[in-house]
Formats: C-alpha cells, structure tokens, sequence
C-alpha cells in the first residue's frame, strides 16, 4: 500500500522477483536515489517513453533526451541482457500542434490572396504589431511611455525607455520577453523598410512577402484570432504533424538513435482514450463540465491511499506550471472544481480537430494519450518509463496519478528515470523560448559521433552545457579514439597479410602482461559504472585510460609488440563503443562501416569502391612516369608524394601514416571526418594567423603612438601653451622650479617632473633613431 513518509513522499514499493538479478541500479525519479533494479517479469523489461509533439524541428533539446535515453537503453540491452520492450509514442492531437498548424495555414493563404494591396498588407501587419506589443510588454508600455504604442514613434519611445530591450528589469520580468522583443524588433524593421519603398514607389515584387515572412510571429497569432475558428478541415492538422514525425525520425536516424519497437500516435488512440476516461470517472476521480472531462486531483490526493504528485511534490498547486500542463489554446475553466485538476477531455472548440465522446465533439487531453498508449501496450504495471525533467510536473504527475486512478493500483511505473536539462548559454534550450538549435544545424557542425561522445561524458540525470567548450572536449575524445581505431585496425591488417610461422621466441612479456593486466582493470572499473546507474562518465574515463595504455604500448614499435593482445584490447574497446551507439552495429572493430546506403542496398560494389583509388594511383603514375622520362629532380617527386598522402587519397578516406622505420601504415577512415577534422585545423590556423596579424597590428599602433609621442622634444615639453599656464620658471633642462605665481615647486614636485623628462627623453631618441633607420 502507498502512504506518505515523513518527507511528504509516498512509500515507493520495491519490485520482487525470483529471477536471478544482474545488480543494476537505477536513479528512480519516484524516490530520489539509487535502488536495486528488478524487472516484473523475469529478464523482460517493458519501456514507455514520451516521444515528440510534432509540430516543429527537433533541437538539441530532444538530442539530450533521445540520445541519452539510447545509450541507456543498449546498455540494457547489449551489454546487461535484458529483454526489452520498447514503446514511443507521438502526440499529433495537442494545442501545439493545432495552433502552429492553423497559423501555417492561414499566414499561407494570407499570402496567396492576390487582393490584398501592399497598403493592406502594411495596414494588418501594423495592426498586429501593436497587438503584440501591447499584450506581451503590457505593464512595461504603461509604467515607461504612459500610452499604448499605437504609432512608430511611440514604439521608438519604449525602445529607448527600456535601453534597446537591454534594461534589466525588463528582461527579468518573463524568461519569454527576449523571445518577443527580438520578434518585435523585426517585425518593426520589416515594417519600416516596407512603408519606405511604397512611398517612393520602389516596391519590390516580393516586398510583402518579405514583410510577412519577417513579422510572421507577430502576424500569425493576429490572423489566428481573426480567422481560426474558420478552419475546419482536419487534413490542416494531420499533414502538419506527419511532416515534422517524419523530419524527426530523419534526425534520430542521423543521430543514430534506435527506433522504439513499438510507436504510437495519438491520433490512432482515440477511442481507447474515451474508454480510459469513462473508467476514471466511474471510479470516481473525473467529472464533465460543459463537454470537457477533468481529473478530481481532491478525489483522488489521499483516497485508498492514492497520492498526488509523486515525483514532484513541492510543485503541487504550481499555477504556472499547471496552466502550461493545460496548453495554449486551453482557458481557465470557472467550472473546475479546483486549480489543480486538469483535462482528461478538452470539448473542441471552432476551428480544432473533434472526434465523438459521450460527452460531445472533442479532443484528448495531453497528459492522458501517454497513459492509454503505454497501458494499451504494456498493461496495468511498467518496468520503466523516461522523459525528459521538464515533464516531471505536471505531465509525468499526472500520468501517474490518471492510470492509478484507472487501474486503482498504486505504482503504475516502478521506475521513472528523467533526462537532465540541455542548456545553452545558461539557459534551458527550449522551442518555447526559441533560443534553440536544431538537429540537423548541429549535425552540420559536428558528427553524430562528437554529439553522442558529449552526452557519454556528462551524467545522464544532470544538466549538461551545450558550447564550443563542451563541445571541444567531446571532439578530443572522439579523435582519440578515432585515431587508436584507425592505428590499431591498420597495424592488425598489415599483421594478417605478413603473418608467418613462429619464430619460436615468446613474446608474451612484462610489457604484455603489463597490457593484460590493465584491459582486466578497464572491464571491471566499466562493469562497475554501468551498473552504477549508467555512469558513463566513469566508463568512458576507463576507456580512455586502456586506450592511452595501448597507445604507449604501441609506441615500442611494431616488431616489439605483440598484436593478439592488441586485438583482444581493441575488440573490447569497440564492443564498449558498439554498446554506447558510437559504431555501426555488427562491426567488429572500431567504427565500421559507413552504414547501407539509402536505397536498402548495402556495401557499394567494387567497382564503385576501386575506381576512385585506381584513378588516383594512375595520375600518380602518369605523372611519375613523366618525371622519369623527363628527368625530372628529387624534390619533384616528393612533393608528389606528399600530395597523394597530403590531399588525394585522404579525400577517399585513406590514409598513410609515415612511420620512423620507413614504413607507412595505411589506415582507413570516414572521409566526411577527415574533411571536417581538415576544416577545424584550417580554421584554427587562420584563427592564430589572425590573432598574431592584429597582435602585430596592435604592437605596430603602440610603437607609432611611443613615436607620435616622442617628436616633441623633452626640452619643451613644459613650455607648451598648456604649462605656461601651471609654471614661471625652469632650469637649464627645461624642467619646472616654480609655479604661476612665483612659487618654488616642492622637492617631490620637482622630483616627479623630472622622471617625466627622463621618460620623454628616452621617447624622443627612439623618435630620431626612426627617422635616421
């Protein structure tokens, strides 16, 4: 049974098995801590977790999330051995997706409407910037500039007033206003270039285009309120969310992100949802208002030994989070028995997609999809259910407390594990806020290895900084193992082409027993970590330390060392990585493969993989075979040679490693890594040439001002205009004794005066030193 401890936390029910258990611990959301992890049902695990609103690009956000919750899952998987079942849901029925899927809509046939002049158009855009202003900089308009802004120069006036959107006051009243001032402040631009060029008749064609395409933030939710309720076609609603499900799996798939084995939509859901409700309110913890379903939080919070809130009781009676839990499109309702209770059932008002119910047209509410979809599939009770913390209240409190009430159980999750915050620039990235960075601009940066190695070494529950800072270290790691992969691979292939018979001399040493020793280590400090609630920080630590002991191993050179146990080390290395999602699945060693192309097929044929390098080892012939002809020198040569090492075959993903014995190895790698590892380098060589060319610029500026300052000669430097005015007298040098009045200067006035002569002596010399170099 549940009830509350002295924490104001419910008891939370350890799971029981008879099965053999492998030792893992989970941090539990719904405790707090590490405990031991028992699945219900033997090595089965069954695995709910809370898949995108599909209604704009993914950020790397849902990186953290999905990719986190990835490395988690193959570690179950492939390294512990479960049996898992794996559930994603999407939500395709939510206020986010109806909002943006009209305002598309309707800004689109805005913009189709040849009947609309650009007066018009100026006019409305007008029209919905003051709107805008007024609603989001509400209190800010009347405390500074005393009016609505109505005109261009009152928008100017609150600009100033509140320092060009940097006052402080101002940014710290809403984490939104940034987001709106910089929608504001370009809808205002687009605005005033546009009124410019219709007055002199310069208009572009294009011209409100632009202007709408530029102030769409602010001319959306306008034509919205205007328009909405007219929109009545459910096709709006369901092409919107099917192009962004699909753009999101295109990411997950770049980011090399297992697909659930089981993926639910909403959508596909509805009437379960209706049943679900219908059960909820028999048990007496829902009531209808007005067409509209509502969880009875009162009912329910401490009924048979129910409790509210579970994972996040402090939040109980959060307006602001609850009012966010609700959605956008959602008013507060009057008729609600209490704050805390929210929609299992929301009555569809114009302009939203509806479907039948006993209670009239209507749609679901957001917290109960993920209930009936995860019960629909899993049953009454799951093993574990993950998400991001920013779902913990209400959304995932209310899941709990929704299926509870269903089932009349009390631990419909036995783990809840949830995924740090991602932020950038100190903030959580977040669409809501638009300071985000999509997927696929992230992944046009840095590869999905570099992402993934970022997320390996932050801890899964913690929050993690997305910057050029982390990102760097996750680069190094990366290219290291990159590097141990491409050496070690080379060197057991050159060892399989020349292997021969024994020489009969044991070459299983110290050295090697030193190696042996510390892959044992390596294993066991990983097993450790990962058991230890997915520590992958730990692990990747060990990995790092077995790889550098390798690597100073391999530095005895290659007829000093013993490549069997290389192998053993670098098989191990890569399953580690396999594991972690940082290879491609089934390759033996190191990275692999690239993956099958796009059209199903798998390794290209020969003839595709050859030829490139047979072309270039031709022209490196014919060219060659010219010198030799010609009688072409030494040095032509190998500036030959270093061009086909240097840039033509490293462009087909080969390259050759000179060694100090004379002979190369030839390693393999990707040739998009190769050309991204070749841009970062030349970047950086042009970031320092740049930094040493302004160093010496700045140098040059300080020499020219020591000069400009040392013309004036220190014998007159105290008898300018300025000085006769301070002094009356001076010495045989030119240096002050008395002052304006008559007065002898103190000895430390003199003092001092005399150190700036001296200075200016020194400056003036090198003065006329430059002008006789």
């Amino acid at each position: 049974m549940m009830s509350s401890n002295s924490s104001n936390r419910p008891v939370w029910n350890q799971p029981e098995s008879t099965y053999p258990q492998t030792g893992l611990k989970v941090f539990n959301s719904l405790t707090k801590s590490k405990v031991p992890f028992v699945p219900r049902e033997g090595n089965n695990v069954s695995w709910y977790g809370c898949g995108p609103t599909v209604y704009d690009a993914a950020h790397m956000g849902h990186a953290c999330s999905y990719v986190t919750f990835d490395i988690i899952r193959r570690i179950m998987e492939d390294y512990i051995g479960y049996d898992m079942s794996v559930v994603m849901n999407i939500t395709d029925v939510d206020d986010k997706v109806i909002l943006r899927a009209r305002q598309k809509y309707l800004l689109k046939q805005y913009q189709d409407d040849a009947s609309l002049s650009p007066e018009q158009v100026i006019g409305d855009v007008t029209a919905a910037f003051n709107e805008y202003v007024n609603k989001y900089f509400k209190d800010f308009v009347e405390s500074r500039i005393g009016k609505k802004v109505a005109t261009s120069e009152d928008w100017k006036e609150f600009v100033a007033a509140v320092d060009q959107g940097k006052d402080a006051a101002f940014v710290a009243s809403d984490e939104k206003t940034p987001m709106h001032y910089n929608a504001a402040s370009t809808a205002f631009w687009a605005l005033s270039v546009a009124r410019l060029h219709v007055s002199e008749g310069k208009a572009r064609p294009d011209e409100m285009l632009t202007l709408t395409n530029s102030a769409e933030d602010v001319l959306s939710p306008w034509l919205d309120r205007q328009h909405g309720a007219e929109v009545t076609d459910q096709r709006i609603f369901r092409d919107l969310a099917a192009f962004w499900e699909k753009d999101f799996f295109e990411d997950m798939d770049a980011l090399n992100v297992r697909r659930p084995h089981v993926l639910t939509r909403v959508s596909e859901f509805v009437d379960d949802i209706v049943r679900f409700v219908q059960r909820i309110i028999d048990n007496g913890y829902a009531y209808e208002v007005d067409g509209s379903v509502y969880f009875d939080v009162g009912a329910f919070d401490g009924k048979n030994d129910h409790f509210y809130a579970k994972l996040e009781p402090n939040s109980k009676g959060n307006s602001r989070l609850l009012a966010d839990g609700e959605g956008s499109l959602t008013k507060e309702e009057l008729n609600k028995r209490s704050l805390s209770d929210f929609a299992l059932w929301k009555m569809s008002k114009p302009g939203e997609p509806r479907w039948p119910s006993p209670w009239g047209e209507g749609r679901p509410g957001w917290h109960i999809e993920c209930s009936v979809m995860a019960s629909e599939i899993l049953g009454a009770q799951i093993d574990v259910h993950v998400g991001g913390i920013d779902l913990a209240f209400p959304h995932h409190d209310n899941e709990l407390c929704q299926s509870e009430a269903h089932f009349e159980n009390h631990q419909w999750v036995n783990y809840f594990m949830h995924a740090g915050h991602l932020n950038i620039e100190g903030l959580k990235m977040s669409k809501s806020l638009k300071n985000f960075i999509t997927i696929k601009e992230a992944l046009n940066k840095y590869s999905a290895r570099q992402i993934r190695t970022l997320f390996l070494l932050s801890q899964w529950n913690k929050p993690l900084f997305f910057d050029a800072k982390s990102m760097e270290e996750a680069i190094v790691i990366e290219k290291s193992l990159s590097n141990f992969f491409a050496n070690t691979t080379a060197l057991l292939r050159e060892f399989r082409l020349r292997q021969s018979e024994s020489d009969a001399r044991r070459h299983t040493l110290a050295p090697e027993l030193d190696l042996l020793e510390a892959l044992k280590d390596a294993k066991s400090q990983v097993h450790s970590a990962l058991l230890d609630s997915f520590d992958t920080p730990t692990a990747m630590r060990a990995i790092q330390e077995i790889v550098s002991r390798t690597n100073t191993y391999l530095q005895r050179g290659r007829d000093n060392i013993d490549l069997q146990i290389v192998q053993t080390v670098v098989e191990y290395v890569s399953r580690i990585m396999r594991v972690f999602g940082m290879s491609n699945e089934g390759s033996a060693l190191g990275w692999g493969s690239s993956a099958a192309s796009s059209d199903g097929q798998g390794a290209a044929d020969r003839e595709s993989i050859l030829l490139p390098v047979a072309r270039v080892l031709s022209d490196f012939r014919d060219v060659v075979r010219e010198l030799a002809l010609s009688g072409g020198d030494k040095q032509a040569l190998l500036k030959l040679c270093d061009k086909i090492r240097d840039s033509d075959l490293p462009e087909l993903g080969v390259i050759i490693d000179d060694h100090g014995d004379g002979r190369a190895l030839v390693k393999i790698a990707d040739p998009e890594e190769i050309r991204r590892d070749r841009e970062r380098q030349e970047a950086e060589i042009a970031q320092r040439l740049l930094t040493k060319q302004l160093q010496a610029q700045k140098a040059e500026e300080k020499r020219q001002g020591r000069l400009a300052k040392g013309k004036q000669s220190p014998e007159e430097m105290f008898r300018t205009p300025e000085m006769l005015e301070l002094y009356s007298a001076w010495d045989e040098h030119g240096i002050p004794t008395k002052d304006k009045a008559g007065e002898e200067l103190t000895k430390n006035k003199v003092k001092k005066l005399a150190k700036e002569y001296d200075a200016q002596k020194k400056l003036h010399e090198k003065y006329l030193e430059s002008l006789n170099a």
